[in-house]
């Protein structure tokens, strides 16, 4: 019986290489199948679980432990809200947004390109007119591109800054489950809730210090001193921010966050460094809202 076997299974490997030289080595056969399966297992094992909100600390400040879920604390827990004043651009009434920029926790910039090329999404104006029409008219008015090209703009912003929130990751949905890119539009509907929790130019009009009227040449004299500018947001809010011109002219505000959990913004002392000694905080050309 095994001289049998033998024989016919050095038979059957015969006819099978006269059929199909592909056939002919089984320890070939035997690797392709191997690595396919090595494959599969490899996708398998690399799928990331669902997050659980309830799996989060309370109350995390970020930039206080490494050993959390980044869904629950962001991972560049520094933040800086970028305010900016241009005379040509926006209500007359209130500073435009540049952008809510996530630094490292040692204050050190990200990467230019972001931090997850799979969703360097483009069109992001169109993303929010379809996913939030009001929040789209809001940006138009409060987050005007100064080149005239919002969508730029706005697609910029996103993928530098927007990808590296860690805290808006689809994962970090959880069960309650995902829309496919809603985390752009809670991006900047985060961002313009700040910029209107945080109104410079009521927090500075309190404090006395108002746009003068608009003056020529690069070295206006109807100024504000540094500090001047420092204390009135410091007296409305307690800490100061960063303050920043082109020459004398106001160019842009920085204020600094942390965060408490995954979303709860609150105001830090500045990282960074004035560029400002005279201000020149002219009045805008625009109308008001």
């Amino acid at each position: 019986m095994q001289l049998f076997t033998s024989t016919y299974s050095f038979f059957l490997l015969a006819v099978l290489a006269t059929a199909s030289p592909a056939l002919a080595s089984p320890a070939q056969h035997v690797f392709d199948i191997h690595h396919t399966h090595s494959s599969t297992t490899t996708a398998t094992t690399a799928t990331t679980p669902l997050f659980s909100p309830e799996t989060c600390p309370i109350d995390t400040i970020s930039c206080t432990r490494t050993d959390i879920d980044p869904c629950c604390s962001p991972q560049n827990g520094l933040l800086v809200l970028a305010l900016q004043w241009d005379t040509r651009w926006g209500p007359s009434n209130a500073f435009t947004v540049h952008g809510l920029w996530p630094d490292t926790c040692e204050g050190k910039q990200l990467p230019n390109q972001g931090c997850d090329p799979q969703r360097s999404y483009t069109n992001i104006s169109g993303i929010i007119q379809t996913s939030d029409p009001l929040l789209h008219a809001d940006m138009t008015t409060y987050w005007p591109s100064n080149k005239g090209d919002n969508d730029w703009f706005w697609t910029h912003e996103w993928v530098k800054h927007g990808t590296c929130v860690s805290t808006l990751h689809p994962r970090c949905y959880g069960s309650e489950g995902y829309v496919p890119r809603q985390e752009v539009a809670d991006y900047f509907r985060k961002i313009l809730e700040l910029r209107e929790k945080y109104d410079l130019f009521k927090a500075l009009a309190k404090n006395g210090v108002v746009p003068t009227e608009p003056e020529a040449g690069r070295r206006p004299k109807n100024t504000y001193s540094l500090k001047q500018f420092k204390q009135a947001i410091k007296n409305e809010w307690g800490v100061e921010p960063n303050v920043r011109c082109i020459g004398r002219r106001l160019q842009e505000v920085f204020l600094w966050f942390k965060v408490r959990g995954p979303d709860n913004y609150y105001l830090v002392e500045p990282y960074g460094r004035d560029s400002c000694g005279a201000i020149s905080y002219q009045r805008k050309s625009t109308a008001a809202v």
